[in-house]
């Protein structure tokens, strides 16, 4: 039998190939308005749509949409201004805790009215408020939700998601938001890291802003998925869903999300390097561009791997009840979000 390892190459090329291919056409005249990362995730739907991918390489596809993300957003803390978290003040947190609150309660219910399964509900306002699929995997055990829920909602929040972004970075190019706007509108409401990663690449100006806003709400998935473990087995119990289910020990996986750190501790020492040896700052720019080049290469690869999953047979068969709960849950947030920038004067 072959060892994982063994399995990873033949995806990783094909990954690699379209986020070559995505990257080597930046400065085409449409592609330069959506990002070399969104063509990347573009071009993996297109393959998918097309045609099947290789059985062998699902599992080198599955470690660049999983894996090389993370390292991805790790490598792009080389551009994190620290200074710009010193400045930003309550606002950023403020922003974030009232998205995911209002959207775990609001998608919640919204589901629920529409006649949808508490945790399918549950697991579309997760997606939704905090960071897409990564937090319906941590959540999916805590909820005990089933595999078919997963497999629903993860497809549907990431079609959702790459819509948004598309439409971001359209609207953005052609009357735009200022840049602190638009960072924190594509942080707080866009459900992947690398939905928001693609829709600020464009936008250097509004990158900084836009990842600390999304890496907060991926910070506060660890107390989201411990409240929510607890809400619902207090749930189960008091609904007597069973002895064998009421005395059942609550078993809660928590995540560990160790990339944020990475990111954070990389971008402690690129401010410590600015500010020890200022006078090589050319220098040290140079290699903080040839960092961020790796980076955007390997979300790039990230972005065509996620395309390249996505399951169309499925997203036909889902259900048009669950497609309007993400759909409205997801108008919501924005619509939140834009007011909030604008009351808060972010």
């Amino acid at each position: 039998m072959k060892s994982s390892f063994t399995r990873l190459p033949s995806g990783l090329l094909i990954t690699g190939a379209l986020a070559g291919l995505a990257l080597l056409g930046a400065h085409l005249p449409v592609i330069e308005h959506i990002g070399p990362l969104a063509t990347a995730l573009l071009l993996g739907l297109g393959w998918r749509a097309v045609g099947p991918v290789p059985a062998g390489g699902q599992p080198g596809i599955a470690f660049a949409a999983k894996k090389l993300l993370r390292l991805g957003i790790i490598l792009l803390g080389v551009r994190l201004n620290l200074s710009l978290l010193r400045d930003a003040g309550p606002g950023i947190l403020i922003l974030d805790a009232s998205v995911i609150v209002v959207g775990l309660v609001g998608i919640n219910w919204l589901g629920r009215r529409l006649g949808l399964d508490p945790v399918l509900a549950c697991l579309i306002a997760v997606n939704g408020s905090i960071c897409g699929g990564s937090a319906v995997a941590a959540a999916a055990p805590t909820l005990r939700a089933r595999d078919a829920d997963v497999a629903l909602v993860i497809p549907l929040g990431s079609l959702i998601g790459t819509t948004a972004m598309l439409i971001f970075t359209f609207v953005q190019h052609h009357w735009g938001f200022t840049a602190v706007q638009y960072g924190l509108m594509a942080g707080a409401t866009l459900q992947e890291v690398a939905h928001v990663i693609a829709a600020i690449t464009p936008f250097p100006e509004a990158a900084e802003l836009g990842t600390v806003t999304k890496l907060t709400r991926v910070v506060l998935l660890v107390p989201t998925v411990v409240v929510l473990g607890w809400i619902f087995e207090r749930r189960r119990r008091r609904t007597g869903a069973g002895e064998a289910a009421a005395a059942e020990e609550a078993t809660v996986v928590v995540p560990k999300p160790w990339f944020v750190l990475g990111f954070l501790l990389v971008g402690v020492a690129t401010t410590l390097v600015l500010h020890a040896w200022p006078a090589q700052r050319r220098e040290i720019d140079q290699v903080i561009g040839q960092v961020l080049a790796g980076a955007n290469f390997l979300m790039a690869m990230a972005m065509a791997g996620m395309g390249l999953q996505v399951d169309f047979a499925r997203l036909r068969a889902n259900g048009s009840r669950a497609f309007a709960t993400a759909l409205l849950g997801w108008l919501m947030l924005a619509g939140l979000a834009a007011g909030e920038i604008a009351v808060l004067g972010l």
